[in-house]
């Protein structure tokens, strides 16, 4: 038995080591030929918008090809012959938008084929944020018990989103009493979801999920629940500028939403002059900027919602050593409209602020 066990293993090994050599020579035969690719720029490089970028392409042989075409997704850069085997531009970047850009190359061989390349660039933002601190004008009472996930005023009203799985009232929405921080009116969500970023628009108040791939649409009055929505992707933070909610995910893209069937509408990518901002959470529209908490810091950044450029940036450390206690991360923008108040607040925070910022 043994034996025949080796023989058998043998005639294996025999027959994998044949069909790999077949498989190395399909796709020679599919990769032979003359060879066109960028020498430049590497995959994943970076460059700050308004600066140029040096673009080199390759060709194995010249003669083989006919034409070559160097593109974004917006525009041609170059479009014709190349006269030698190599050939470098400088390609400025002023007009293109920040965050991810890829650059492509078709070559067109004389047989009618065609080699194509890409790379991926990323585009820094050039504007240098402005720089803010936060200082406290009025501290208000905020329930410990609450992990703010989501914090918006309707007129006079204050709403809170909080999260937590596994026990009844972790996760829910809730009228907050602004002066007492009391709760006027609750509604808990199933022990199976973990609340996220609330937003109202109109008489609707809408809250994400995290994991769950839900977002919940109640009656902002009474706090029935009218629909829901699915998602794919985590949801973390809510906002709306009147007309489209405003969603992030954790990551650096924000997404905006149609609020009547929550349909994708477009995705911007947020980053500064040093690269994206990654972990943006609770969200605020205020005055034409998106404010976002970026999670694990005590960083609020502003951001352009057409460009997705952060144009500052509030720091908020010396308010979250003096007023955080034993709670856990700051997470919570609100913004009272009528009178311009500004209000923050964290995960389990003893106090609701009201604050000012300064350069």
């Amino acid at each position: 038995m043994n034996t025949l066990k080796i023989i058998f293993l043998s005639i294996g090994l025999l027959f994998v080591l044949a069909q790999c050599k077949n498989d190395e020579r399909s796709n020679r035969d599919l990769n032979k030929g003359p060879v066109a690719k960028f020498e430049l720029p590497f995959n994943n490089a970076t460059a700050q918008r308004g600066k140029s970028i040096r673009v080199e392409v390759g060709l194995s042989d010249q003669n083989a090809f006919e034409n070559i075409k160097i593109f974004t997704k917006d525009t041609v850069l170059y479009d014709g012959a190349m006269k030698k085997a190599n050939m470098m531009m400088e390609v400025s970047t002023k007009s293109w938008s920040i965050g991810t850009t890829q650059i492509s190359l078709e070559a067109k061989t004389k047989e009618g084929k065609v080699k194509r390349d890409n790379r991926i660039i990323k585009i820094l933002s050039d504007v240098y944020p402005v720089n803010y601190t936060a200082e406290v004008v009025k501290v208000y009472p905020h329930k410990t018990t609450s992990y703010t996930q989501g914090l918006e005023f309707d007129g006079d009203q204050l709403y809170e989103g909080t999260g937590g799985m596994g026990s009844t009232g972790k996760s829910m929405i809730a009228k907050v009493d602004l002066e007492s921080g009391s709760t006027v009116l609750r509604e808990n969500l199933g022990s199976e979801f973990f609340g996220e970023g609330i937003t109202i628009v109109g008489d609707e108040l809408f809250q994400l999920t995290w994991q769950q791939n839900k977002c919940f649409v109640y009656d902002k009055n009474s706090f029935e629940k009218k629909k829901e929505f699915t998602y794919t992707g985590e949801g973390w933070g809510l906002c709306n500028d009147g007309e489209m909610l405003i969603m992030s995910d954790g990551s650096e893209r924000l997404y905006f939403r149609d609020p009547s069937n929550f349909a994708l509408k477009k995705t911007i990518e947020v980053y500064s002059n040093m690269g994206p901002i990654k972990l943006l959470n609770e969200l605020e529209y205020i005055e034409g900027k998106i404010y976002a908490n970026v999670y694990q810091s005590n960083s609020i950044v502003i951001i352009d919602p057409e460009t997705g450029i952060v144009t500052g940036e509030i720091d908020a450390s010396i308010i979250a050593l003096d007023h955080r206690k034993t709670g856990e991360v700051l997470n919570g923008i609100a913004y009272k409209k009528s009178s311009k108040q500004l209000f923050i607040t964290g995960k389990n925070w003893p106090s609701l602020l009201e604050i000012a910022l300064v350069k």
